[in-house]
Parts: C-alpha cells; sequence; structure tokens
C-alpha cells in the first residue's frame, strides 16, 4: 500500500512538473543616461512572447535619482502601462537585485522600459528573459 501511494505522489508531481517550470534569466541590457529620462524601452515588446522581469544593476546614480522600471505597449511603454518596480537610491552605492530563474510574469506583447526621475545619471544593466 505505501508503495502504490508513494507511486502516486509522485506521478502527480510530474504531472504538475510544466506548471512548476521555471526559465533561466539569460539577458541582460545596459543602461547609462546623463539625464532623467523616460520611460525608454529597454526590451522591445514581441507579439506572442512574455517579458520577464529578472532584476538589476545599478552601478552609479544622481545624487537624488530615482527608477522606475514598467512593462507597456506602444512607443516607449506608452499605453497600458504597468509599474513593476520603483526604487529611491543612495547616494554613491551600487545596487544589485537579481534573480536567475522566474516564472509567468506580464502579458504577452509588452514591452519592458525604465524610467528615471531627479537629477543626475544612471548607468546600469536590467536583467530580463523573454520567451
Amino acid at each position: 500500500m505505501k508503495r502504490t501511494i508513494g507511486a502516486l505522489a509522485l506521478l502527480s508531481l510530474t504531472w504538475a512538473m510544466p506548471a512548476l517550470a521555471q526559465q533561466v534569466c539569460d539577458q541582460a541590457t545596459p543602461f547609462n543616461h546623463q539625464l532623467p529620462t523616460g520611460p525608454v524601452e529597454i526590451v522591445p515588446a514581441q507579439p506572442n512572447k512574455r517579458i520577464y522581469f529578472c532584476g538589476f544593476f545599478v552601478s552609479a546614480r544622481g545624487p537624488t535619482l530615482d527608477m522606475t522600471v514598467m512593462l507597456g505597449q506602444g512607443t516607449n511603454c506608452g499605453t497600458n502601462t504597468r509599474q513593476i518596480l520603483f526604487d529611491n537610491f543612495p547616494s554613491d552605492v551600487a545596487v544589485s537585485n537579481r534573480v536567475e530563474r522566474v516564472g509567468p510574469a506580464g502579458d504577452p506583447g509588452y514591452a519592458l522600459c525604465i524610467q528615471s526621475s531627479g537629477t543626475g545619471s544612471l548607468t546600469g544593466l536590467i536583467y530580463w528573459a523573454q520567451f
């Protein structure tokens, strides 16, 4: 009886694996903005693919600069915009936030954009995947 229950449990996990599967975050796009700007498209939309935000690395930022990461449609995420990150960083520090694998996020046909506000420059990377 224990073997039958064990086999059924293993079989149910096998059926659930595709739903639990995660994709590797394998892309990075650098940005270097000397002035506050945006929204600026970092990853173009593809009609049948989703963009997965995997994190960021900020290597330099101005004294009072904030960064927003968003998904949206149209030119530079101009329509149907959804904010996925807003962060105000301390001055003169490097900040990193990255995951290796992601599950489902966003809708197909959306682009990934960043926007900066405040004063100063912003330099770093956006990590992402698209499938």
